[in-house]
C-alpha cells in the first residue's frame, strides 16, 4: 500500500512540474499568469525561441516596466488619450500574462500582455492569451528586454 501511494505520488508531482499550465504569480504591485514554454499559443504549437520566465525574471521586466513609465517612448505610445491612463498609479490595475523568449543573441525577452476591466474570471487569464481588439486602454502589451533592460514593442489597444 506505501508502494502504491509512493509512486501515485511521484507520478503526482511529475505531472504537476511538467505541466503545461500557467503558474499564478504576485509581486509588489503586479500579478498575473506566466505560461511555460510548452504552452501553444492561439493554437499554434510553441516557437523554438520559447523560454519560461522564473520569479526573479518577472520582477525584473516588472521593474523595467515601472522604471519606463513616464519616458518618452511610453508618452508617445498614449498621444491619443488627452490624460495618458498608463502611469505609475494606475499600473498595479492592470492583470498580466507573461511569456518569454530569447533572441539568437541569448537576451532574454520578456512579453506582457496587461488587461483591465475584462469580462471573464482570472481561471481564463491562465488557459490562454487574451487577445482584445478595441478596449482603449484597458488591453496593451509590451515587450522587455530583461538583458539590456530596455522597453519596446509597446502597443496599447485602440480607442474604445
Amino acid at each position: 500500500m506505501k508502494k502504491i501511494f509512493a509512486i501515485i505520488t511521484i507520478l503526482f508531482m511529475a505531472s504537476y512540474i511538467y505541466s503545461q499550465e500557467a503558474v499564478y504569480v504576485k509581486g509588489k504591485g503586479y500579478e498575473g499568469y506566466v505560461f511555460p514554454k510548452e504552452h501553444p499559443i492561439w493554437g499554434f504549437p510553441p516557437e523554438q525561441n520559447r523560454y519560461t520566465p522564473n520569479l526573479e525574471d518577472i520582477a525584473q521586466a516588472e521593474k523595467i516596466l515601472r522604471d519606463s513609465i513616464g519616458t518618452v517612448y511610453v508618452k508617445s505610445h498614449q498621444q491619443a488619450y488627452r490624460k495618458p491612463p498608463i502611469n505609475k498609479r494606475t499600473l498595479k490595475n492592470y492583470l498580466r500574462q507573461y511569456l518569454g523568449y530569447i533572441t539568437e543573441e541569448g537576451e532574454i525577452i520578456i512579453h506582457i500582455y496587461l488587461n483591465k476591466s475584462i469580462e471573464t474570471d482570472k481561471n481564463k487569464l491562465s488557459e490562454e492569451i487574451i487577445a482584445v481588439f478595441g478596449g482603449g486602454s484597458n488591453h496593451w502589451h509590451v515587450k522587455i528586454n530583461i538583458s539590456t533592460k530596455e522597453l519596446f514593442d509597446m502597443q496599447v489597444n485602440g480607442i474604445s
